[in-house]
């Protein structure tokens, strides 16, 4: 019973103390409230880039099209990207956004760029952290694309009482801690109140790809849906700019539990929300949401 009452007392004055320090955070950053579009339609589907996406598409294509699709990142690499005409693009990857004229080591950022400017030919919301407001990728893409409505969004972390918590998701002033690029766009697409969020190619695998070489040195293949396999090889995960050192292995499935924790916070409030989320992944590990199988056709 004394044990009992003293943990009951130590998460108490826990959730007190981040409760504060988060509502001193959207003090200083709450003037960069996210503010939503309506949502097109009364479900949607987000769309990974995990490998069982591939599956996904060839079999579900009909459905996911039935929906408003909402991809991440890269996806626009894949040749099915201007076939789907996404109606939301949700990037979170900070190298977006450091990315300039002169950076010469990310091929990818330029590719997503050159498909945003030369082949979105339909009205498309890009959804990106307030930060990264005055970038070079976004003063290119708002001159140059005028399809393309960019909406920030403020991705300040939150943690404290779960009332107050809700209530900050709720009013635009603070997110889940997005480990991944589709915690953030999940946490979006429940705040545009869609009645169901279906989640495809969310493998959540990577554990299935570590390797450890003959010097202590993490490596990770990380495989994409669009990816040709003799592209992809294991390479280190370096922690700090200058690509001396590797993460550790206990810090790397640290990583991980901060993304499957995510996808639990956001069950519970999508709960709160009463927005349904169903992880309709051909491959995946992540077990806080219901799965099903999927029909052909939804109502709208």
């Amino acid at each position: 019973m004394i044990e009992a009452g003293f943990n009951l007392v130590s998460q108490f004055l826990s959730e007190l103390f981040a409760s504060l320090v988060s509502l001193l955070k959207v003090a200083i950053r709450g003037r960069h409230a996210t503010h939503l579009p309506d949502r097109q339609l009364l479900v949607c589907s987000v769309l990974g880039n995990g490998p069982s996406l591939k599956e996904s598409l060839s079999e579900q294509f009909d459905f996911i099209r039935q929906t408003e699709i909402v991809c991440v990142n890269n996806f626009a690499h894949a040749d099915i990207f201007t076939h789907l005409r996404p109606q939301d693009y949700v990037i979170s990857d900070p190298n977006y956004f450091v990315f300039t004229e002169q950076t010469t080591d990310r091929d990818d950022i330029r590719r997503t760029l050159y498909v945003f400017l030369e082949q979105v030919n339909w009205p498309m919301i890009l959804y990106v952290p307030h930060f990264a407001k005055g970038s070079y990728l976004l003063g290119k893409i708002e001159q140059g694309n005028p399809l393309i409505k960019v909406v920030y969004f403020n991705y300040t972390v939150v943690r404290g009482f779960k009332w107050l918590v809700y209530w900050l998701y709720a009013k635009g002033l603070g997110m889940p801690q997005a480990q991944t690029v589709i915690i953030a766009a999940l946490a979006l697409m429940i705040n545009r109140k869609f009645e169901t969020i279906y989640l495809f190619g969310a493998d959540t695998s990577w554990h299935e790809e570590i390797r450890l070489n003959d010097k202590n040195q993490l490596l990770i293949k990380q495989i994409h849906f669009y990816d040709k396999p003799k592209d992809v090889s294991h390479q280190p995960v370096y922690s700090d700019a200058h690509r001396q050192r590797t993460f550790s292995m206990a810090s790397q499935f640290l990583s991980f539990h901060k993304v499957f924790r995510g996808y639990e916070v956001l069950r519970d409030y999508a709960d709160h929300r009463g927005v349904r989320i169903v992880n309709a992944s051909a491959k995946s590990y992540i077990d806080a949401f219901e799965r099903e199988s999927i029909s052909q056709s939804v109502n709208q």
